[in-house]
This record gives C-alpha cells, sequence and structure tokens, in this order.
C-alpha cells in the first residue's frame, strides 16, 4: 500500500513539515511506501507542480526530512527531470524511489533512454503547463513537445511512408526540426536548411533566460534526434526559389518562422533598445534600470527574468491585462512572479522612446514618462509572409507550419511539423 501526502501544505493556516513528519510517523507502520508531495492542488497549485520559476528539485527537502523519522522506503516527486539530479538524490539518501509526471508525457521514452545511456537524446519537459491547460479546456492531455500525447489511440508509432520522397523543410526552428525529424524517421529524404549559423529559430534567445533554457536545449534536442534519424541539416542556407527548383523536392515545408514586430515609434531604433529576441547577445547593453516595452507572455517573462538579476524593471503594457496568451494554468504563477519583480503599467500607449525612458499617454490622454536608461522592445512578432508567398508554390507538396503560418506557441509549431510529415 502506497501513502500520498504533502510533507507540507506550504500555506498559512496549513499544516508544516513538522506536522507532515509527525502524519508521516503515525501513517508509516501501516503502509509500505510514503510518496512524499508538497501544497495542495486548490491554493498551491505551482507547490504541487513547480512551475518553471522554481528550482529543479525544490521539493525534495520534504521526503528528505522525512524520510529521517520512518522506516519505511520515501519517494519524491515534483518537476525532476535529469536523470542526473534524479540519480544524486538516491545515492544521497535524500529518497528511495523518484517519481515522474510530467517529464514522461514530453518523453515517454526517458528510463529506456536512461537505461540505454542516451541521456542526450531526452526531449525534456518545459514546465509550461500546456499539458495542465489543455486537461482543464478539453479533459484530455496535450504536450508542447510532444505531440503523441493525447492521441494514443491513434497509434504512438510513426509508420514507414509506402513511398521514400525527396523532402525540403525551409527553417530550423522547433516547427521545422521536429518535420524533419517526422519525415526521416517515415524513411523520406530529408534536407533541412537554416539560414542563420545555428538551428533554433526563435527558441535561441531563450538561452540567456535560466528558468526558460530548456526551451533553448529543446532545439538541440530535436536537432540530434533528427540527424540521427537522417536529416541533412545544412545552415547558412537560405531557402529560395532557386535552391528549390535545384533541389527538386516532392515535398515542401515552410518553417520560417517570425520576425519582431517593431512599429515606427520614435526612438525603437535607439542605441539604448535591444529587440527581445536578441536580448542573448545584446544582454551587456541592458543597464541596471529597464523598461520593457510589452505586456505579452515573452515580455512579462523577460521582465521576471530581468528583476530576479536584481535589476529595477518597469513594464509598459497598452492592454489592461498582461500575458493574455499565457495558458490558464502558467498564467496566474507568471503574475505572481511579476507582482514579486516588476512595476506594471497597463493602460499606458507607448509614444516615444527617449533615453530616459518611454513617453506614454495614460488612458485620460496625460503624458506620462516611465523612466529607464535601457529598453526592452516586445512588442510581438510576425509572420514571414513575403518568403512564404516566394515558396508557396515551388513543389507538388507544400505545407506551411509554425508563425510563418500565424504567430501562435512552440506547441503549435511542433504539432503542424509532425502532421505535415505524416501527410507526406
Amino acid at each position: 500500500m502506497e501513502f500520498r501526502f504533502s510533507g507540507s501544505e506550504l500555506f498559512d493556516g496549513g499544516y508544516d513539515l513538522d506536522e507532515g513528519i509527525e502524519i508521516a510517523k503515525q501513517i508509516s507502520p501501516y503502509v509500505d511506501l510514503l510518496h512524499v508531495s508538497a501544497g495542495t492542488y486548490q491554493r498551491g497549485f505551482g507547490d504541487t507542480h513547480p512551475s518553471m520559476f522554481k528550482e529543479h528539485g525544490c521539493n525534495v527537502y520534504l521526503a528528505e526530512a522525512i524520510k529521517k523519522h520512518v522506516s519505511v522506503p520515501v519517494s519524491t516527486i515534483g518537476g525532476l527531470n535529469s536523470p542526473e539530479q534524479m540519480e544524486e538524490i538516491i545515492a544521497s539518501g535524500k529518497a528511495d524511489i523518484v517519481y515522474m509526471a510530467r517529464a514522461l508525457l514530453a518523453d515517454h521514452q526517458l528510463p529506456r533512454k536512461v537505461m540505454e545511456n542516451r541521456d542526450e537524446e531526452i526531449v525534456h519537459c518545459l514546465r509550461c503547463f500546456t499539458c495542465m491547460a489543455e486537461r482543464a479546456a478539453t479533459a484530455t492531455r496535450r504536450c508542447t513537445v510532444n505531440p503523441l500525447i493525447g492521441r494514443e489511440l491513434d497509434g504512438i508509432e510513426v509508420m514507414p511512408a509506402r513511398e521514400s520522397k525527396k523532402v525540403l523543410v525551409a527553417g530550423a526552428g522547433p516547427g521545422g526540426l521536429y518535420a524533419a525529424y517526422t519525415a526521416a524517421r517515415r524513411g523520406h529524404k530529408v534536407i533541412l536548411c537554416e539560414k542563420e549559423s545555428e538551428v533554433g529559430g526563435i527558441l535561441k534567445s531563450e538561452q540567456a533566460i535560466p528558468f526558460k533554457k530548456e526551451m533553448y536545449d529543446l532545439s538541440n534536442t530535436y536537432a540530434l534526434l533528427a540527424k540521427k534519424a537522417g536529416v541533412e541539416i545544412r545552415t547558412n542556407t537560405e531557402v529560395t526559389k532557386e535552391l528549390v527548383e535545384k533541389e527538386n523536392p516532392y515535398a515542401l515545408i515552410i518553417a520560417v518562422g517570425s520576425t519582431p514586430l517593431i512599429p515606427p515609434i520614435k526612438g525603437l531604433d535607439g542605441d539604448n533598445v535591444v529587440i527581445v529576441n536578441n536580448y542573448y547577445k545584446e544582454k551587456d547593453k541592458v543597464t541596471d534600470n529597464v523598461v520593457v516595452f510589452g505586456g505579452g507572455l515573452a515580455g512579462c517573462e523577460c521582465a521576471i527574468h530581468l528583476g530576479m538579476e536584481g535589476k529595477k524593471v518597469h513594464l509598459v503594457e497598452m492592454r489592461d491585462e498582461l500575458a493574455p496568451d499565457a495558458n490558464v494554468r502558467h498564467r496566474p504563477l507568471l503574475l505572481k512572479e511579476v507582482d514579486k519583480y516588476v512595476t506594471v503599467h497597463t493602460g499606458y500607449k507607448g509614444i516615444e522612446v527617449r533615453k530616459d525612458g518611454i513617453l506614454c499617454v495614460d488612458k485620460d490622454n496625460k503624458e506620462v514618462l516611465v523612466e529607464g536608461t535601457s529598453v526592452i522592445c516586445a512588442l510581438g512578432q510576425r509572420s514571414c509572409t513575403d518568403t512564404v508567398e516566394k515558396l508557396r508554390d515551388t513543389a507538388t507538396f507544400v505545407r506551411v507550419i509554425g508563425d510563418a503560418a500565424k504567430v501562435a506557441t512552440i506547441t503549435n509549431a511542433v504539432y503542424w511539423g509532425y502532421h505535415a510529415a505524416l501527410d507526406i
């Protein structure tokens, strides 16, 4: 018999760790395993299911403390997805068993890959809560990085195509990488071209934000899986109409992504402005007094990161609410972090970027200066429609996926890439 409970409920009025230890001591004579979680689902969702803003293993200390007082095995759980860390937890005696949930949605072959020393092939959970948000919406599951989840009755094996075709994929963001990987697994001859020197597309920008690094790592994992499946990856190679004519593929998957939306606002091209996509390359330009221009998901997460670094951060958003593009599970936790680290100005329309901040007008049309010596522009993305139109009719089978079709999410890019490859 296994007994699951929280080592601490982690809210005022709930029981604490000392009481959790007493519960464990009273229960342990009657069970075979104590399964130690944290928080409560209703009042501490982000504790029971640690978000990307928390350290991996943040709940392990509860199992570690309880294990010292009982004789039965103790397990731990909570956003763990690193085999190295899980091995350390067991080897050091913090827990006897490590449980995974979201990590196995992201990669149901994780245990097998560990046993076969293929850790580098593990597709890690992003802790983005797409799975939990989908359950709230449709009572099923969805996973940003694994399009098989929630579709198991359709079959989880990628079946070989009846005839091998030549496939050209334009763009090596998450959608293009997954499309190429899937097409190669079906037996097609796949060439994946990326105009920049590194794969990853928009995910490259996540490498500078520690709590989003797994999004950056995702593109490298997909690239490794694609190469092992037989994909030829060509970087510094832009797909043009002439290249398509030269390669003469049967299928062309257009995954050229999007570009930052930069409206014609005075001063937005100034030396004190960093486009959020380029932050990873220009972070040294950002001073300790920052204004983030745009309060969507990307802007909010960047603002949180800057606040965590100890910078003074203001966030300017024209709408009345922040991050409407965040999913229903991630958004409340995101807003809590914003409250901790950021001074928010909603209902402010930026009209001029200056050396000392952003000049805005409020709802009463009154001018207000939001002060800051650096500005992060996070005003959204725009599909690369010009490139799409140039390539649209250049092959027998053409599919436009991801941000190139519609600016959306990593989830949509991966799923559209997967299904485009299945259709060839």
